[in-house]
Formats: structure tokens, sequence, C-alpha cells
């Protein structure tokens, strides 16, 4: 088949499901089949040549909508192409569209004011996840083949644990010049923090090749410079050290997230690979996440007047005030946007990565769940989730076991493990020491082999 048949197919794939799914918000029929064309045409360029590919909304791709679901960018239009799109356009992908987001990128699910609520092709009466929960969609319904996404409090790996598919999220390598909004169009900033740029895809093996074209160094700007750093890469799982937490600031998952917990566990140990329980002093845990709070107040303060400043504290405080991190104080700080008092929060959050880097360094990769449950019912107001019976904050259900990397900095990898009785996939998160990329990517490689692979959802498609 060729290519540009191959896309057409994907469009017409995308005609009778995206209607349910709310996973596009903008196609490109006419350059993507021009471009699906030339890749018929030419010799294969790699990999990606010719794969159909979505970007997530928020990613700058000259003469496309940017509007991060916030209404005063609902006329944006990118004047400019993010350097990781052009990456992946170089590599011979095919860009199909962009993909749903939540308002300003900021939620675990993925609905606002300008595009239509997303929804999960597991269940269409839950979310998908956020921010990246469009890309998410498009991916399990088997729309695309891979998306770009990003991700500063989960935002790659809730959407990947949520709809059944392997999600990375590297070292911390998001700067304001990879072409991504934030921050907003015309605001020049220097500070970067938390934030990453990563891959979800269906394989472990096109996740790697999708990290390998993106995150080439780029010497002129000083990017995605190798580190060299030693890799864990054996031939098999018993040659890796692997740690878990199970629970975190006394928060622990439900049983459907244990239960897969418990299997992999098993699963590891039974190919001989040894594996040790680790435990965060509870303590190291609320700083660690009053830190997340503060800092990403900070960040998204930064290219935003007072009066937005307010409005993004009074409904941000409501959610903290409801959860089991006393916060509110936090986010009030980093929002203030005090110099002096972002230097001593630096510093602090130095010593915190220290001490997870101490915590860490008997084992090469530690295992956690991702969110306390799977994909939940969609909830607009962010009231608590029932989880077991028990209705659980809503903060507390989608963020703690992923904000500990955003604040670390460590790169992370969401590994599909199956679904649950009720047909709802389960994900687990696997994190390395910075910059062991190659380490995490060698793994998921093993585990699929060992059957850790996507299982697509039962979406029907009727032929016309």
């Amino acid at each position: 088949m060729s290519y540009e048949e191959s896309i057409k197919q994907r469009f017409e794939r995308i005609a009778k499901l995206n209607p349910k799914l709310n996973a596009f918000v903008e196609l490109f029929h006419e350059s993507a089949l021009a471009t699906a064309q030339q890749c018929d045409q030419a010799e294969p360029q790699g990999p990606l040549h010719g794969l159909p590919v979505s970007i997530k909304e928020c990613y700058q791709l000259a003469g496309t909508a940017t509007t991060i679901n916030y209404p005063p960018l609902r006329n944006y239009r990118a004047d400019t192409t993010s350097p990781l799109v052009q990456r992946l356009i170089d590599a011979g992908a095919v860009i199909v569209g962009k993909t749903n987001v939540p308002a300003l990128l900021a939620d675990a699910q993925t609905f606002g004011p300008l595009y239509p609520t997303a929804n999960n092709p597991y269940d269409l009466s839950r979310t998908p996840g956020g921010s990246t929960g469009g890309g998410a969609a498009a991916l399990a319904a088997g729309l695309v083949d891979l998306e770009l996404g990003s991700d500063i409090g989960g935002s790659i790996r809730n959407p990947a644990n949520f709809c059944g598919l392997y999600g990375l999220k590297p070292t911390e390598n998001g700067n304001a010049h990879d072409g991504h909004i934030p921050p907003l169009p015309g605001h020049d900033v220097g500070i970067h923090l938390m934030n990453s740029t990563g891959p979800l895809a269906r394989s472990a093996s096109l996740l790697k090749s999708a990290y390998d074209v993106l995150y080439q160094p780029d010497w002129q700007r000083r990017f995605y410079l190798p580190i060299a750093r030693p890799q864990v890469t054996p031939e098999n799982l018993a040659g890796y050290r692997f740690g878990y937490i199970d629970s975190f600031m006394g928060l622990g998952p439900g049983h459907d997230v244990s239960h897969a917990l418990d299997k992999t566990i098993r699963d590891l140990r039974d190919k001989g690979a040894c594996v040790e329980k680790i435990t965060i002093d509870p303590q190291l845990a609320r700083q660690l996440l009053t830190l997340w709070v503060e800092l990403f107040g900070f960040v998204m303060g930064q290219t935003m007047s007072w009066p937005v400043r307010k409005l993004i504290y009074w409904q941000y405080s409501k959610l903290l005030k409801r959860s089991s991190l006393p916060a509110t104080k936090a986010l009030k700080s980093g929002l203030g946007l005090n110099l002096k008092r972002l230097s001593a929060a630096l510093k602090e959050r130095d010593e915190v990565i220290a001490e997870i880097n101490r915590l860490y360094a008997q084992v090469d990769v530690v295992l956690s769940p991702t969110a306390l449950g799977p994909a939940f019912p969609h909830n607009h107001q962010h009231e608590a989730i029932l989880l077991d019976g028990e209705a659980v904050p809503y903060v507390d259900y989608c963020f703690p076991f992923v904000m500990l990397y955003n604040l670390t900095g460590q790169p992370v990898l969401n590994v599909p493990t199956g679904l649950t009785e009720g047909g709802l996939p389960v994900g687990l998160s696997f994190a390395a020491a910075h910059h062991q990329e190659p380490t995490l990517l060698h793994l998921a490689q093993l585990l699929e082999a060992e059957g850790y692979q996507p299982i697509p959802p039962k979406l029907e498609v009727k032929r016309c």
C-alpha cells in the first residue's frame, strides 16, 4: 500500500471516530496527502518516513491554530514552526493534525471553552487525561501512530496511563524556544522549570525512534546536548535492579493499580530481577509537592498579568484546599513572582533532588503508580473521584506520583500493563536517573517483548 493510500485510510477512520472522541481540533488533509505523495516518490528517510503523526495543539506550526484552549488566544495562529515539529517533518513524518488540550494545558482532563471535551476510546464517558489528552485518544484509537506531547505535571504520563500507551517524559528539557506555548506568544522568558517535551506511541520501538529523531543535539542553541552518563541496557530483565514505591505522602493506589503493580513486581522477580521497596519519608514528599506547586505558580504566572494570576490562584486554591496537600500558600507565593523567594525555592529544589538521588542510588529503575486509578468519568467541576467506593480528592487521584518527577526532573516512562475487569487501561511509571533515557527505552522494549503492550479499544467503525 502506498503512503498516500495509507494516509487516506487514516483520514477515513478519523472522519468516523473523531466525532465520538474529539481527539483532533484541526486536520491538515491537503498538506498531509501532499507529504504522503512525496514519501511515495522519495527514498525512505528513516523510521518515521510516511508515518501518520499528530502534534499537541500547543506546538507551533506555521499557519495553524495554537490557542491552548484559552479564549485570549482564540484567533492566534502560529507564524513559525516548532523545531521539534520541524524535526518530525524532516524525518518524513506526515503531520495529520493538531490534538485537543485543556485550557492553558493545566488539567488532568481535556476540556475547555474553545474545544469540545475529549473522550476516552475505552469508555466515551471518561477522560483520556490531560493535557495531552486528545493526542492519547487519537493514538489509542489508531488514528495516528505517534503523538508529540509535553509534561509539566503528568501531561504525557496520565494520558498514556488512561489510554493504555507508552509515553516518555524525558529528563527536564522544556525551553522557551522549542515552539511550545506556554510561554504565551509575545513574551520572552528565560526561566524554564519542570517542563518536558516528549513522545507517546503504541510501541516501544517507535517511542525510541521518535526520541532519537526529536532530541539530537542542537549545538547552536545548546539544546538537547549529550550527557556521557552510563546506561543500564542488559540483555534481559534480570539485569536490572528495580525499586518500587507503593505510597506517597500517605496516598496509595486503588485496587486496579495495586493489582497491576503487584503483578508487575511478580513478573520482574520471576524473570530474575531484584525488586526492593523504597519508602519516601512523608515529610520529604510533602516538601517536594509543595515546591512543585510554588514553582508551577511561578512558571505559569511569569507571562500573565496580575488579574489573571489572581484568577489562577482562585481556581487552583480551591482544588488544593480539598486535597491532602495544604499548598495554597505556596501557590500564592509562586504567582507573586518574587525573585528572592524563587531563588530560595530553587536552592531547596536542588537539595530535594539530591535527597531523592541518594534514596534511589542502589537501584537502576524505580517503579510506581502513575495515577491512583484508571481513567475517571468526565469531571468538569473537579469533584472528588470514587476509588474503590471512597471519594478521593481530585488532586490526590491525579497528581502526586507524577508531580514527583517533574520536581526532580528525572526521565519517566509510562508502560501499559493491561486492562481492568471493567475494560480500562492501567499503566505504571518507570523512573531512572537523570539523562538515562536510553536505559528506559531499552527497558520498554524488553517489557514489550514480555507482553506489556497496548490492547486496542473496541471502538465500532461503521463502514458506508
